[in-house]
């Protein structure tokens, strides 16, 4: 494969990102989210130790770069060659959701799953400048909650308190979520709908349905 690699620019690039885990992370850090135990909280069944390899890996190929500073904190940055990857992974995306998806009954919609896709779903270029938390909770046949952390242009996914104030409390049953996700239904929609709740400060509640209703996040 990695010989053949050196004559045909197909199998070049499935040699960086061709395995199921790569192409998600390199869809959070094109998104934005830069922090390895970011990372690990927005793509929560991943082990830490295959996150580290698959890492190594991408910057080993030059579509990454890893900084450590004086607080041995680690962050990263996508190079020229991986934000050439930009197209290839909203490809994917959108391959997946006309061809790949299989729709699921309502009772096997994973909640964790779904609010970590709802979180892609965030329109970041319309969040306000400040940092808001979001404690988001998921209700159904199963439920669960999560904690969404927006700061600047990034957002991250965790499982217990931030150690933040919640700014937004947001309820809402699984399906919705889900359809809002696969575009299928608006934010909006799902509010007036009563499928979906959500409180607190006004000037954050009337800006909230702008933040989903639109492209994946990191896209206008």
């Amino acid at each position: 494969m990695y010989l053949y690699a050196n004559y045909c620019p197909v199998a070049a690039t499935t040699s960086v990102i061709g395995d199921y885990w790569t192409p998600l992370i390199m869809r959070e850090l094109l998104y934005g989210t830069l922090r390895f135990n970011q990372l690990a909280r927005n793509l929560p069944t991943i082990s830490r130790s295959l996150l580290s390899e698959r890492l190594r890996k991408l910057e080993r190929a030059g579509v990454i770069e890893c900084h450590r500073n004086a607080r041995n904190v680690t962050t990263y940055s996508v190079t020229d060659a991986g934000n050439d990857l930009q197209g290839l992974i909203d490809a994917m995306n959108d391959w997946g959701l006309r061809w790949g998806r299989r729709e699921p009954n309502p009772e096997d919609l994973d909640p964790v799953l779904v609010i970590c896709m709802l979180k892609d779903r965030m329109r970041t270029h319309e969040l306000p400048g400040e940092r808001v938390v979001l404690e988001v909770l998921a209700t159904g046949a199963k439920e669960a909650r999560a904690w969404l952390v927006c700061e600047g242009h990034g957002v991250s996914m965790c499982f217990d308190p931030p150690g933040f104030d919640v700014d937004l409390w947001v309820r809402g049953k699984i399906a919705a979520l889900y359809a809002i996700w696969l575009q299928s239904s608006t934010m909006a929609a799902a509010l007036d709908l009563g499928d979906i709740e959500v409180e607190g400060p006004p000037r954050l509640t009337r800006a909230f349905p702008r933040w989903f209703d639109g492209a994946l996040a990191g896209r206008p």
